[in-house]
């Protein structure tokens, strides 16, 4: 496996076309003094021997920002210098917050030459407030794991969005996605997509159900 690394979330894996490895987590290496994390990667031709740490460039190594939950995805059908990446990730925007204070966000960031360079990252949910994500014994959470696909050169992922409750409802935390996918990019062009439109909330058909045994 890759180093470890100074983060605590689970990592996210990918494999090019060409059989290289992807994984990606959450760290905090680049931090200056460790205050908050960013996402990093490293690669490997054969599971064994690791490149270097990489950051992915979403922001400033003097950033407050928080990310954390990477989904880490390629286009199966692209490799070496034009392996086109996509990586959802969750973020608090201000790390240096409390409960009732933090902000929580998805956000989008692609790259078109093997991570050379990177879009700026896309906000494509949030933020919200931890009290309309779900509670658990560890404090709030939006699932500890996300994932990233390619459909026809465009990136997809699910994530849970929590928002204000209405018509009485006590909780209201569904999983979205963005209508369509994310363009794959490199530039600082944002992806003309609209905001998040699916909802398993909206759409009860594409609830999964799963058969009940007596």
């Amino acid at each position: 496996m890759p180093p470890t690394g100074h983060g605590s979330g689970l990592p996210s894996a990918e494999i090019d076309a060409a059989g290289n490895i992807y994984v990606a987590w959450q760290d905090c290496r680049f931090r200056s003094g460790c205050s908050s994390n960013g996402i990093v990667y490293s690669t490997s031709s054969n599971g064994t021997t690791w490149s270097a740490v990489t950051r992915v460039p979403i922001d400033a190594t003097i950033s407050s920002v928080d990310h954390f939950i990477p989904g880490f995805g390629i286009d199966h059908t692209t490799s070496g210098s034009t392996a086109e990446l996509g990586l959802y990730c969750s973020f608090h925007p201000n790390a240096n917050c409390s409960r009732p204070t933090c902000q929580l966000a998805v956000g989008f960031i692609s790259s078109i030459n093997a991570g050379a360079t990177w879009s700026t990252l896309q906000t494509v949910a949030g933020p919200m407030s931890l009290a309309q994500v779900a509670g658990s014994t560890q404090g709030s959470t939006v699932g500890d794991y996300i994932s990233t696909s390619m459909v026809n050169g465009r990136s997809v992922s699910i994530f849970a969005v929590g928002k204000t409750p209405t018509n009485g409802q006590a909780f209201d935390e569904s999983l979205y996605t963005v209508a369509g996918g994310l363009a794959l990019r490199s530039g600082t062009t944002p992806s003309t997509n609209g905001p998040v439109l699916f909802s398993t909330a909206n759409h009860p058909t594409a609830r999964i159900t799963l058969p009940v045994r007596n």
